[in-house]
């Protein structure tokens, strides 16, 4: 199982055309939201169509008005004014309620999007994540789902409101005069040329702006996650130029965007204006041949822009469809993208598990082996240790067991029964692993213990704290254990986060246990005391050990050496040490030159 990094070009990825998008799976997906939130829609047309009611009668009034001008009735007048004064309240009254209407929609849909959006990053198999930095999926989350929100919120409800609105706004101009209401009419679908104009050349710049943005997220995220070593090595120079090269592209595309965008928009706005001279030339004649009123004229102004408006969203819902293919590419890529399925298969049964791997074989790239013919079994309950040169393979072999990735040849058992057998959700609750890349989360150090089993009590995560060896430094903390660690556990040591790491895996109380490497940051004693209370905690699960630090492994009950993807060696400490292979050279490089007893 593997997934290839996103595209990172224009010319890198097949273009989507606005009509593939509009059949696209995830675009509907999208779309399904609308479903959730009908009444926000429904509400937020509903005060759009009074709104252009209002502007009917608006509009009417006025030509009622204009038509008795000069000489207005002083009944009439009043009547009159006081409509206009009901109808501004009632605008006024109608736009509150619909910005109100359309805000809580937008805010709705926007977190309901990044909500979908995030728990589907996280359904994903590891290998997206290890092949796609984090800062693509930061752009997707924000600047790309922006982009396909502005569809989803505005122009939907827009799409529905304004051809109706148009429907009636014609119709009444049409019985002003049907002159009139022709030109009105015309003007929208000659607007609606506009789309065709630069078209290529649009979505080629919304690309380039949205790969700038791309950029500025990209180093922002690797300055702020490395700023240690940005400062430490003084790179802060090389990160202000890398910004102003960024800087200057991310202008000129922007302004060409921009360009393209302010042509396409006088192309869209001409047909009006030419309308709008041609309504006034018409109207003119109309009245003077006695035909039409001064107040039809004045409707014909007051709703001109009420009938082109439908095809003018039109344009812009067009456009937005245009930018989104390119700029949302990223996003609809990656919601493609299949989820892993955890929930599939038979359970793991509670207890120390068997483990077994036969002639494994797999690569991260192909041609270059990671792992090749392994083979090696852990009796359940027993506890094994990895051992061998940096790029063995060890850490390949504990993403296999968590099923991170699939094995290319060979079979992974658990209990004799295949690893794909097994839900993989059932395998993970059953593991725990304590990692030499400790995470830990920007909390307090008992949130991120009970980040081992969410729900546990107090007095269970003062345990595993106290089993762990972390008790005695949290308590020396402001609030014990109750202190705020920082992004990251940034105000703790290397080894106390390795502590609260090893206190997570025992809140755990998992079946098979792995320890990375779960001493390299303890000093001698801690170790020690480490070693002694692991029997106490993890008496009754499996256990796989992978360590450099051969004091690590002193009682392991099996030990493999691998090297460059390969079992090189196995057997008991006692065996491998009274023979001469790789397991006791590596031994007596540690112990200075001298061979020892393990025990």
């Amino acid at each position: 199982m593997s997934l290839q990094p996103l595209s990172k070009g224009t010319s890198e990825a097949p273009r989507k055309s606005v009509f593939s998008l509009l059949k696209d799976r995830t675009f509907h997906d999208l779309l399904s939201i609308i479903k959730k939130y009908k009444w926000y829609y429904v509400s937020a047309v509903g005060s759009q169509l009074l709104l252009t009611a209002a502007a009917l009668l608006f509009a009417d009034t006025s030509r009622r008005l204009f038509n008795m001008a000069p000489n207005v009735p002083r009944g009439s007048l009043a009547n009159i004014l006081l409509v206009f004064a009901c109808i501004a309240v009632f605008q006024l009254v109608f736009t509150f309620i619909n910005n109100w209407i359309r805000s809580a929609l937008n805010e709705s849909v926007v977190y309901e999007m990044r909500r979908n959006i995030l728990g589907h990053l996280q359904r994903l198999p590891l290998s997206f994540h290890e092949h796609n930095h984090s800062s693509n999926s930061v752009n997707i989350m924000h600047n790309e789902l922006e982009i396909a929100k502005n569809f989803i919120v505005f122009d939907v409800q827009r799409l529905i409101a304004l051809p109706i609105s148009f429907i009636f706004v014609g119709i009444y101009l049409l019985s002003v005069h049907p002159m009139l209401g022709l030109i009105a009419i015309a003007i929208g679908p000659l607007q609606m040329l506009s789309s065709l104009v630069l078209k290529t050349k649009f979505k080629q710049a919304a690309e380039l702006q949205n790969r700038v943005t791309r950029d500025v997220f990209f180093t922002i995220g690797e300055t702020l996650h490395g700023i240690r070593e940005v400062k430490s090595n003084q790179m802060e120079n090389n990160v202000d130029s890398r910004m102003a090269e960024i800087q200057q592209r991310g202008v000129a595309y922007n302004v060409l965007l921009t360009n393209i965008s302010t042509i396409r928009s006088i192309v869209k706005d001409l047909p009006g204006h030419l309308g709008y001279i041609a309504g006034i030339g018409i109207g003119a004649a109309l009245m003077a041949a006695g035909e039409i009123g001064a107040g039809g004229l004045v409707a014909f102004i007051t709703l001109l822009d009420k009938v082109a408006e439908p095809f003018t969203v039109l344009v812009d819902t067009i456009n937005n469809l245009q930018r989104s293919v390119s700029g949302a590419r990223r996003l609809y890529e990656v919601m493609d993208m299949a989820e892993e399925d955890t929930m599939t298969g038979q359970s793991l049964a509670p207890g120390a598990p068997s483990v077994s791997f036969d002639e494994v074989a797999f690569q991260y790239v192909e041609g270059t082996a990671t792992l090749q013919n392994l083979s090696f079994s852990i009796p359940a309950g027993s506890s094994l240790a990895l051992v061998g040169p940096s790029g063995a393979g060890k850490s390949t072999i504990v993403k296999l067991l968590y099923r991170f990735y699939d094995p290319e040849q060979g079979t992974v058992t658990l209990n004799g029964k295949p690893l794909e057998s097994y839900a993989i959700h059932s395998v993970r609750e059953r593991m725990a692993l304590v990692s030499q890349d400790i995470f830990l989360f920007d909390g307090t150090v008992a949130q991120n213990i009970e980040v081992g089993r969410p729900g546990a009590t107090r007095d269970e995560i003062i345990r595993a704290a106290k089993l762990a060896q972390a008790y005695d430094f949290i308590e020396a903390l402001p609030r014990g254990i109750d202190s705020e660690i920082g992004e990251r556990g940034i105000k703790l040591s290397h080894g106390q986060k390795q502590r609260l790491s090893i206190a997570r895996a025992i809140l755990r109380d998992a079946s098979l246990l792995i320890l990375d490497e779960p001493t390299s940051a303890l000093d001698v004693e801690t170790e020690a005391s480490f070693q002694r209370d692991l029997g106490e905690w993890a008496s009754n699960c499996t256990k796989i050990i992978i360590a450099h630090r051969l004091s690590t492994i002193r009682e392991a009950d099996f030990i493999v050496f691998i090297d460059q993807g390969e079992v090189v060696e196995s057997g008991t400490a006692e065996q491998l040490l009274s023979r001469n292979g790789r397991f006791r050279s590596y031994w007596e490089k540690q112990s200075g030159g001298m061979y020892a007893e393990i025990t």
